[in-house]
C-alpha cells in the first residue's frame, strides 16, 4: 500500500511539472508573418504595424517575412505549407485571395482549404476622377454622358490588366450599362500623367495617388467606392447617391494563418487586433497612409472574403479576362 501511494504520488508530481509545458499559454515563442509582397509597399506597411503591436502586446517577437517573388505565390505557398500552430500568420491583398484565384491556373494552395481568416486590417475605397475637361460635374452627368458616347472614351487602369483598377472599370461598366475602353498601365504614376494631360478620361484609383491631384485641382473626384460618405473626404458622394445603387469600389488586406490553427489562437489574434484598430495614434497612421481601418469578428471576415471572391469571380468571367 505504501509502494503504491509512492507511485502515485510520483505520477501526480510528473503531471504538475508537466502540465504547464503542454498547455504553455500563446504565444509562447515567436511569430513570422509572411508578406507575400515587397517591402515599403502598403502591404508591407500593415504588416509591420500589426507586427509592432503584437510584439509589443505579447511579449515575443513577430518577425515579417517579405516573400515578393512570383507575385507573391511563393509567399502564399510557404503560408499553405506552414504547421498549423499559429506560429505563422500572413498578409494579403484582396488581388492574391479574391482575384488570383480565378486569373492563374495551377496555383500552388487552394484558398478554401489551406486558409483561415483572423481579421480585416484595412479597406481603403477607390475613387472615380476625371480629367478636368470631360464635361460632368457628377456622376450622374458622367454617366448621361458615357451613355451618349459608347465606346468613345477610355478609362486607365492603374495597375494594368486584372488589376483591381480593371476589375473595378469592368464592373461599372456592367452596372451603368456603358461602353468604356480600357487602357491599361502598369503604374500609378504614368496613369495619372496621362490622365492628368486628357490621354485618358476616367480612373478608378486609390487616394494615395489621385487625391492629392484632385485637391490641386488638376483631377475631379466625382464618387468614393464606399456605402456611405467617408469621415476624411465627406465631400465627395458615393456611387449610391450617384444613381448606382450598392456598387462598392474597395481593396482590402486580410491576415489569415493556417487551415487548422485551433480556434482560440485565431480568437485571440482577432480580438488584439482589433483592440489595436481601434487605437487613435494607429488609426491616424493608418488614414494617413491612405489605409482606412477595417476590423470585425473572425466569422464577419470569413463571410466578407467569401462574398468578394464571388463577385469578382464573375466580374472576371463577364468580362473574360485572364492572365494566360
Amino acid at each position: 500500500m505504501k509502494r503504491m501511494s509512492f507511485l502515485v504520488k510520483l505520477v501526480l508530481s510528473f503531471l504538475t511539472l508537466t502540465a504547464p509545458a503542454a498547455a504553455q499559454p500563446y504565444p509562447s515563442k515567436p511569430i513570422r508573418m509572411i508578406v507575400p509582397a515587397a517591402a515599403a509597399g502598403p502591404t508591407d506597411f500593415l504588416a509591420r504595424v500589426a507586427a509592432e503591436h503584437l510584439s509589443r502586446t505579447f511579449g515575443q517577437s513577430v518577425i515579417v517575412e517579405n516573400m515578393a517573388s512570383a507575385g507573391g505565390i511563393t509567399g502564399l505557398q510557404q503560408a499553405a505549407r506552414s504547421p498549423a500552430d499559429g506560429y505563422t500568420i500572413f498578409i494579403a491583398s484582396q488581388g492574391m485571395i479574391a482575384l488570383g484565384p480565378f486569373l492563374q491556373q495551377g496555383l500552388p494552395f487552394d484558398y478554401d482549404n489551406d486558409f483561415s481568416p483572423i481579421i480585416m486590417l484595412s479597406a481603403p475605397p477607390f475613387f472615380l476622377v476625371t480629367n478636368p475637361n470631360v464635361p460632368a460635374n457628377n456622376l450622374d452627368e458622367l454617366l448621361t454622358l458615357l451613355r451618349s458616347k459608347p465606346g468613345q472614351l477610355n478609362y486607365a487602369s492603374t495597375g494594368g490588366t486584372a488589376s483591381t483598377s480593371h476589375l473595378i472599370g469592368e464592373l461599372f461598366k456592367k452596372v451603368a450599362k456603358v461602353d468604356i475602353v480600357h487602357v491599361p498601365y502598369k503604374g500609378n504614376a504614368q496613369a495619372a500623367t496621362d490622365l492628368v494631360a486628357g490621354q485618358v478620361q476616367l480612373t478608378f484609383s486609390q487616394a494615395a495617388v489621385v487625391m492629392p491631384l484632385v485637391k490641386s485641382g488638376k483631377l475631379r473626384a466625382l464618387a468614393i467606392g464606399t456605402l456611405q460618405r467617408s469621415s476624411v473626404f465627406p465631400d465627395i458622394p458615393t456611387f449610391q447617391e450617384g444613381g448606382m445603387p450598392g456598387f462598392q469600389a474597395m481593396s482590402w488586406f486580410a491576415l489569415l494563418t493556417r487551415a487548422g490553427v485551433p480556434t482560440e489562437i485565431i480568437t485571440r489574434l482577432n480580438e488584439e487586433l482589433n483592440r489595436m484598430l481601434q487605437l487613435p495614434e494607429v488609426r491616424a497612421k493608418l488614414i494617413g497612409a491612405g489605409q482606412d481601418p477595417a476590423g470585425g469578428a473572425v466569422g464577419e471576415t470569413a463571410k466578407q472574403i467569401l462574398a468578394e471572391r464571388a463577385k469578382w469571380k464573375q466580374v472576371i468571367q463577364d468580362a473574360k479576362i485572364s492572365l494566360k
